[in-house]
């Protein structure tokens, strides 16, 4: 996988791995910045927290996205008015904006070099077909107080805008640096984090036990579950209730400055992109978009090609320094799963279908989270219920379901190749009438994977960007070794001439 901007500039502080069995008050699986954000405001509380991540602090989504913090989604807040009400439309809209102050206040407090400023948010479009969703939105913004302005044109950027709404007063970062502070902090406050600690099993009760890689044990009162996806189910079905979904951005050197501000377009394909100004005075532009569904685009690689020729077509830049791709996951309201895992599981939570708006709706989820384990209640509960029925009940999640059953039967159903990949290359394979995944690096040596999905059994397809083994079901992502990169699956791929992978979907209660 490339490494962003952000993380190539970061110092990339290590921790070390789990090498002992534990008991602790709270247990946060996910080292980004929603388990540490939640273990902050938890250890403020005087709550003992444990935090354990797969890989390294800071290295999934929260270091791989634009590092925009805005309240500002898209055409957002028209359809929450129509999905669910203008009462909780406005709620997601204050949740929000309490999510970006808190990162702002945090900041501020300990005073971290994190490149944080502000500047305003815009959603716009080049196409008249567009611009009516636009003043639609701006009229229910204005209804619901928020405030806001319409723009016929923006004249300090390169785009022929035909039309966009403006939220002042909303933030950009490095988020890398910010998470990496916070990380510090929260070992300053007493939180014990550990790196490269995977969690292979699960025991739920009135005390969680958590088995994690090389056999050692986690006991815990809470457990948290803040590592994007739902690996662990409670018969809650998430992995049916949101959409996994790959996104690319590049990080180029820009010669001509723009507006200062955050921007995503309406129509498709998505374009994002964000103006950087790092210490030393140097300005940067950050470019994304080329949004699918994980595992259905049949050349990953070729989206930077055409990220970059848009910048190139519309901004003066110069040299491009780096390019990464990033995992979200998207519900089918918009409106992330916040709080217990189920009705009757008073000590599970999650934090899952951010619909690629982390940075503030992880904060807002570490605020509900905090105030569930240490109130028993929060304001905003209800809206992010990651129960509540309104969520999935639409043509989305049936659409969504259908192409998933589709998919599973046709993965069966593909013949694999009879010829070994080239070099760099990977390919699906017949092996003595059996297909498995088989990827040849750059130095001729065969990795050979059984591409049965773990997670519920589907099977993955070559991701040649990231040259991992991919699920067009659930978005569960392997390395071409069989090592998890995105859940929901908990067990790696088995190697050739081993047994059969071993599904698992934890759906247990």
């Amino acid at each position: 996988m490339k490494d962003s901007y952000w993380i190539l500039s970061s110092n990339n502080n290590s921790y070390k791995s789990l090498d002992k069995d534990i008991t602790t008050d709270c247990l946060i699986v996910g080292g980004g910045i929603v388990g540490l954000t939640t273990a902050y405001l938890l250890s403020k509380e005087n709550v003992k927290v444990t935090i354990v991540e797969a890989d390294k602090v800071g290295f999934g989504t929260s270091g791989r996205n634009t590092g925009k913090v805005t309240s500002q989604h898209g055409l957002i807040y028209n359809e929450i008015c129509k999905k669910h009400s203008p009462e909780k439309a406005r709620m997601y809209y204050e949740a929000n904006e309490e999510g970006l102050k808190l990162v702002e206040n945090i900041v501020n407090e300990y005073n971290i070099s994190c490149d944080l400023k502000k500047v305003p948010s815009f959603v716009y479009t080049l196409d008249e077909n567009y611009i009516q969703d636009i003043k639609d939105e701006y009229e229910v913004c204005r209804e619901l107080k928020i405030p806001c302005d319409y723009y016929d044109k923006i004249n300090q950027i390169p785009l022929d805008v035909k039309a966009a709404l403006c939220f002042k007063d909303q933030i950009q970062f490095n988020p890398k640096k910010y998470v990496d502070a916070l990380a510090k902090i929260n070992k300053n406050l007493g939180v014990d984090i550990y790196e490269n600690t995977s969690v292979m099993d699960l025991k739920v009760g009135e005390e969680c036990i958590i088995k994690c890689k090389k056999g050692y044990s986690i006991r815990c009162k809470n457990l948290i579950i803040a590592s994007s996806s739902a690996w662990y189910d409670g018969l809650s079905l998430y992995f049916s209730k949101e959409e996994a979904s790959r996104s690319y951005l590049i990080c180029a050197k820009l010669k001509e400055k723009i507006l200062s501000g955050n921007y995503i377009n309406v129509e498709k394909p998505t374009r994002t992109f964000r103006n950087y100004e790092d210490a030393k005075g140097e300005n940067y532009l950050i470019i994304g978009g080329e949004d699918h569904k994980t595992g259905k685009c049949n050349n990953e690689e070729k989206t930077y090609e055409t990220i970059e020729k848009y910048a190139r077509d519309n901004f003066e830049i110069g040299e491009i320094i780096s390019k990464w791709s990033a995992q979200d996951y998207v519900s089918f309201d918009n409106i992330p799963y916040i709080g217990r895992i189920n009705s009757k599981q008073n000590n599970v939570y999650i934090v899952t279908g951010t619909s690629k708006w982390g940075l503030s709706n992880g904060s807002v989820g570490s605020l509900i989270i905090k105030d569930l384990i240490c109130k028993n209640s929060s304001k905003y509960e209800e809206l992010y219920n990651p129960t509540r029925a309104k969520s999935y009940l639409n043509t989305k999640f049936l659409g969504f379901n259908l192409e998933v059953a589709y998919d599973y039967i046709k993965g069966k159903l593909n013949a694999g190749d009879s010829e070994l990949p080239q070099k760099d290359e990977g390919k699906i394979v017949n092996i003595n009438g059996e297909r498995y995944g088989v990827y040849r690096d750059k130095e001729g040596h065969l990795y050979i994977v059984d591409i049965t999905c773990t997670h519920l059994g589907c099977e993955l397809r070559f991701n040649s960007e990231a040259k991992s083994w991919d699920c067009p079901c659930h978005g569960s992502r392997f390395n071409y070794k069989g090592e998890i990169l995105n859940g929901p699956a908990l067990k790696p791929l088995k190697f050739y001439g081993e047994e059969k992978n071993h599904i698992d979907p934890k759906l247990y209660k």
